[in-house]
């Protein structure tokens, strides 16, 4: 791990991996809190490193301090399912492989909470090192393997670390300014802090270079419609739907955003797009059939109680309550409490 000033959260990511390592070794990069105080009760080996603006660097100098055959990489602000941490162990014993943990993180987008999930290489045989200043990423010819249990992270509930972030981001830009992974992860940054304008921006640029198979088009490509909406900029919007119709037809964020894309273009410009008005329907029957991405970045509910929530929204606003019933007591029944909220309105109390 790498850590400063991680107090809020440090001990509950240590405890819940503290039957399932055989050493914590922790690089502190500056803390002045009680990182280091809670780290020492838990047992770790703590050594104090000179921040560099280098992600990579951070941690390729904890991983040298590793005695472990195998290593696993966590942030202070995660912690293990009691899944995954009973998984970790059998995995390593099941041979040469990179672990592939699936990191659900809550965020919030216009002042609701959803989920999210991604899946990142964090537990692998020693002798791998870590690539990039920011968002760095595991280098090793090993085959990629996804496990199921679930790493929770709630960093990007907290925002002091974007502007962190962003400096990073920009110095990688400057060296690489076509890239569209750090122009993805920029804009990531301005909506977190609520500048759409900077945020599309960037998504505009990534969007231009991007190709097919890369693997951040998919997130490119929603991140994309979701700033649109909030800008009005609909023309964009349209170019981005015609490409991913075409590029991501088996990909249920796409689809949910594309509902709700279509519901606003059409709330809008009723006069121009009305004739558009089925593909509200059809792109969140599309999620449902689909059902939730079990292998890239995806927000949990997307092919499942989120869809069936506007749907239920779309037929209760056309009049089609039997049917908006349903598709409410679906998502309901998933936990959904806004869809909850609204079955209790429209059946009349």
């Amino acid at each position: 791990m790498i850590v400063k000033n991680e107090s809020r959260c440090l001990a509950r990511c240590l405890q819940s991996v503290r039957a399932i390592a055989d050493e914590i070794v922790l690089a502190d990069t500056g803390s002045t809190d009680d990182t280091t105080k809670i780290a020492r009760e838990f047992g770790a080996k703590i050594s104090h490193f000179q921040w560099m603006d280098d992600f990579a660097a951070a941690r390729n100098y904890a991983l040298a301090r590793t005695a472990g055959d195998w290593i696993l990489v966590l942030d202070a602000d995660e912690w293990a399912s009691e899944n995954l941490a009973d998984e970790i162990p059998a995995f390593a014993r099941g041979g040469a492989a990179v672990g592939l943990l699936k990191i659900v993180s809550d965020f919030r987008r216009e002042n609701q909470l959803f989920r999210s999930q991604c899946f990142v290489a964090r537990l692998f045989p020693r002798g791998a090192r870590f690539e990039g200043r920011v968002h760095e990423q595991l280098i090793s010819p090993l085959p990629r393997v996804p496990l199921r249990g679930d790493l929770w992270h709630d960093g990007y509930l907290e925002l002091q670390k974007a502007d962190r972030n962003m400096k990073l981001l920009r110095a990688e830009l400057e060296r690489q300014p076509d890239h569209i992974y750090f122009l993805f992860q920029l804009a990531a940054e301005h909506n977190s802090l609520g500048q759409p304008e900077e945020a599309f921006g960037c998504l505009q640029k990534a969007f231009g270079r991007v190709k097919p198979g890369d693997p951040s088009a998919p997130s490119i490509a929603v991140d994309f419609l979701y700033t649109a909406m909030k800008l009005k900029k609909f023309g964009a919007g349209l170019e981005v739907v015609a490409w991913a119709d075409q590029h991501l037809p088996d990909y249920p964020d796409f689809f949910l955003v594309r509902g709700l894309f279509f519901m606003n273009l059409i709330r809008g410009n009723p006069a121009q797009y009305a004739s558009r008005l089925p593909e509200i329907e059809r792109s969140f029957q599309r999620c449902l059939a689909l059902g939730e991405e079990p292998s890239r970045r995806s927000v949990r509910g997307a092919g499942t109680f989120l869809a069936s929530h506007n749907l239920g929204v779309f037929y209760q606003v056309f009049g089609n309550i039997p049917a908006a019933r349903r598709c409410l007591e679906d998502s309901a029944a998933q936990g959904y409490g806004p869809a909850a909220a609204l079955l209790k309105t429209i059946s009349g109390g």
